[in-house]
């Protein structure tokens, strides 16, 4: 129990300051709806554009947002090799096509359940769903597989040979530890938006927190 909260807080030490831009960051996107008139009718536009997509608006979103836009900061910095451009592009879009379209369904899902009021009472109900059931139960231990396996070089032997029941929950929970520092506060900004705006501004603060860390292990090498 010590290395799974000394890593998680570790992690969330590392993450600290880009967690605040991003919070600061989808804050400013929410402050920008409901007080300035040129976003907040172009944000307006969104739901229409979602609307007529149906269900490829999520799917086709974050995987543009949350997979390849990182892809091009990554294969600019150089650090992923040009022999693994399609591997890694192929994982990452589709990672994030199949969370994009799950992600979605959980905030529709919560709005038939808790209402579409951003009210705080209601803010902090699909908040506490999101990060203590859905991330635990689903994001973290998706994310903490498919990556094992992407660092395997996505092979099924090896990932299996490598895997360890002790080390794979260890590693689990303390990345659960540093999101829920980062997340928390994200998520609550999200769902302060209409839910129509909702995943849309996913994407964008999913996009942004991708770059910060793709640029903060950067610059740890």
């Amino acid at each position: 129990m010590h290395i799974i909260f000394k890593n998680g807080l570790a992690s969330a030490r590392k993450n600290f300051i880009p967690g605040l831009i991003l919070q600061g960051f989808a804050l400013t996107m929410v402050l920008l709806y409901y007080f300035h008139q040129p976003t907040h009718q172009f944000l307006l536009k969104i739901p229409e554009i979602k609307q007529r997509m149906g269900a490829l608006f999520p799917i086709i979103t974050a995987s543009f947002f949350g997979g390849f836009i990182p892809f091009l900061f990554m294969a600019v910095q150089k650090t992923i090799r040009r022999e693994q451009y399609v591997s890694h592009l192929l994982f990452l879009t589709g990672y994030w096509a199949l969370n994009g379209w799950i992600i979605d369904l959980l905030y529709q899902g919560q709005a038939l359940w808790f209402g579409d009021q951003p009210d705080v009472l209601t803010i902090v109900k699909k908040t506490a769903v999101d990060q203590f059931l859905f991330c635990p139960l689903w994001s973290v231990p998706f994310a903490a597989v498919t990556m094992h396996w992407k660092n395997c070089d996505f092979s099924f032997k090896t990932a299996c040979a490598r895997f360890s029941r002790k080390t794979f929950t260890i590693e689990l929970l303390s990345i659960l530890i540093a999101i829920w520092a980062v997340w928390i506060p994200a998520v609550a900004i999200i769902y302060s938006l209409p839910m129509a705006l909702q995943f849309p501004l996913f994407n964008i603060v999913l996009c942004f927190w991708s770059l910060l860390l793709t640029a903060l292990s950067n610059g740890d090498k």
